[in-house]
């Protein structure tokens, strides 16, 4: 039932991260919805669906940007992976797993992103991205990840199927 939520939400995420929030931004910074929703979702769906979602997600998020199409998709694919590798280790989903998962999974992402940037010809100061990009990008997506978890918490629960009784 996740991927019928996936695609609407995952395309206002990316038309909203486009449009309206660059307007509340931190340095150069800003928050990136689409990488929290993937995240949160990938914390309780199967390995499938986070990989849809992950997919998904990327794809729109790259259109509506320069990044090269795919580049948002690699890592956040990869992210997922490793949730699900995690999640088969560990018995529950912590507060401190999140915020591992925010802060690593940002610092992948972007130098996901930048690579590919760079790749394509655009060039970059490293340490002035770190420190007016990334840093801020990462207190601002360790800020909305606990609300953005929960609002994805409910939606999951009201999608998801109902359990087959014999």
């Amino acid at each position: 039932m996740g991927y019928y939520v996936a695609i609407p939400l995952l395309a206002l995420a990316a038309a909203l991260q486009s449009s309206i929030i660059p307007d509340f931004r931190l340095l150069s910074g800003q928050v990136d919805l689409v990488f929290l929703l993937v995240i949160a979702w990938g914390m309780r769906a199967p390995l499938e669906e986070g990989l849809f979602w992950a997919f998904v997600g990327g794809i729109l998020q790259d259109l509506l940007s320069i990044t090269p199409t795919g580049a948002s998709s690699i890592g956040l694919v990869l992210l997922i992976f490793l949730i699900d590798y995690l999640r088969r280790q560990l018995f529950r989903v912590s507060l401190l797993l999140l915020i591992a998962l925010v802060i690593g999974g940002t610092i992948l992402q972007q130098g996901i992103i930048y690579t590919a940037l760079l790749l394509t010809g655009n060039r970059y100061d490293v340490l002035e991205m770190l420190r007016s990009v990334l840093l801020p990008e990462i207190f601002l997506n360790l800020v909305l990840m606990l609300p953005v978890y929960l609002v994805v918490r409910l939606l999951q629960r009201r999608v998801a199927p109902p359990p087959l009784t014999a």
